[in-house]
């Protein structure tokens, strides 16, 4: 009998598959904040060169006096202090330590001066604060809205100050890297991002209050389930006391810089206390005084971080529960600006201040999934801000 033999089945070769790009997040966050640091650069020599236009007779500026035209009020100030110290005048210790430092640093390596020194920090800031807020976007809200917060915060009307020679840049570098590292569980990681950042301005202290919000929500709302990580929140004011400690051997007081403040009449008073005063103050002068339009670019805009803080909790682009961090950061932020009154103009600064409530950005990215609410923000942002910085430029004390 014959048997049945089966040929057996011919191997297949496997099929090609098709190659799926790597996700590189940190590297789309470089390329894209690069991209809008480039973007906002050309827009502000280009405002910045309409505003040196020659009149007759009169040299052609070049790029030097662009340079120098940025470095207008607190610019001026922190190089000052880069080059001789803290002792130059009795309130130059109410601007705090870090920025100077890393102006003198890159003075020995940036050729010249301290004033390129201090543009070239500020803009390497600026590019990674940029690239900070895309991967904390990224990270809370996916690839399109950090693309679009990161848009949005360059774009914003005082955005300007990120990339002159102020702190801004820096400070809100290291808070975004804080509330992302505290994010990710990296808490000691956290912690000297807020201790550098309290070493920057001395509200880098609150951030304490959102790292504690997401720390306690890690660990599930038990204090009894803390771990030694939570002492990395512990070293955000390690800043504001390394300062103190130079403040005592240096200039002979732990708070000389308290006191400085104080000199340029910087003062607290209830929540929204200082919005009532600048309202006032703004009342006594015509609608078109500096005085008046300061108070309404410092009011209005602050009021306007309020309005978008309260989307962050009600109605539909809400925040989920675990994100509530970032609405306590912005809180307290916008709080203290409702807070502080300085010298004859309240709240002076506070409209530059307010893009220090990254929720603000994010909420608004959330929103701009809608093509005519994201031209509307782009547009009207870059528009404002081309204004401001001519403003800026002139030496008007509407906007400092």
């Amino acid at each position: 009998m014959d048997t049945l033999t089966l040929a057996p089945s011919p191997v297949r070769a496997p099929e090609p598959t098709e190659a799926v790009p790597l996700h590189r997040p940190w590297r789309t966050a470089a390329v894209t904040g690069l991209s809008v640091w480039a973007v906002l650069t050309v827009l502000h020599l280009a405002v910045s060169a309409v505003v040196r236009l020659p009149h007759e007779g009169a040299e052609t500026p070049g790029l030097w006096s662009i340079l120098l035209a940025w470095n207008n009020w607190d610019a001026g100030h922190y190089v000052r202090i880069a080059e001789e110290g803290y002792h130059v005048g009795p309130g130059f210790p109410a601007f705090f330590p870090l920025y100077p430092i890393l102006i003198r640093v890159f003075d020995v390596i940036v050729p010249g001066g301290p004033l390129i020194s201090a543009l070239v920090v500020a803009n390497l800031a600026a590019w990674g604060a940029l690239v900070m807020l895309h991967r904390l976007a990224d990270h809370e809200f996916g690839p399109r809205v950090a693309q679009r917060a990161t848009w949005y915060l360059a774009a914003f009307p005082m955005g300007f100050f990120l990339f002159i020679g102020y702190n801004e840049s820096l400070f809100l570098l290291l808070a975004i890297a804080a509330l992302y590292a505290g994010r990710r569980g990296h808490w000691w990681l956290a912690g000297t991002m807020g201790a550098l950042s309290s070493a920057t301005r001395l509200f880098g202290v609150l951030l304490m209050l959102p790292l504690a919000v997401e720390y306690l929500r890690q660990i599930g709302w038990r204090p009894r389930g803390l771990r030694p990580d939570v002492l990395g929140i512990a070293m955000v004011p390690l800043g504001v006391v390394a300062y103190s400690v130079y403040c005592l051997i240096d200039l002979g007081s732990p708070l000389a810089f308290s006191i400085a403040q104080d000199q340029w009449g910087r003062q607290y008073t209830f929540p929204g206390g200082a919005v009532v005063t600048a309202i006032q103050q703004g009342a006594r002068h015509g609608l078109l005084h500096p005085a008046a339009l300061g108070a309404i670019v410092d009011v209005g805009t602050t009021l306007a971080a309020v309005a978008l803080l309260v989307l962050c909790v009600k109605g539909r682009f809400r925040f989920r529960r675990d994100q509530m961090y970032l609405v306590a950061q912005g809180a307290i932020t916008v709080l203290m600006l409702m807070s502080t009154e300085v010298g004859g103009r309240s709240m002076q600064s506070a409209a530059r201040y307010s893009m220090e409530a990254v929720a603000i950005f994010l909420i608004l990215a959330r929103m701009g999934g809608r093509p005519w609410v994201d031209r509307a923000v782009v547009v009207t942002g870059v528009g404002l801000q081309a204004v401001l910085l001519l403003v800026f430029m002139s030496g008007t004390f509407l906007v400092a």
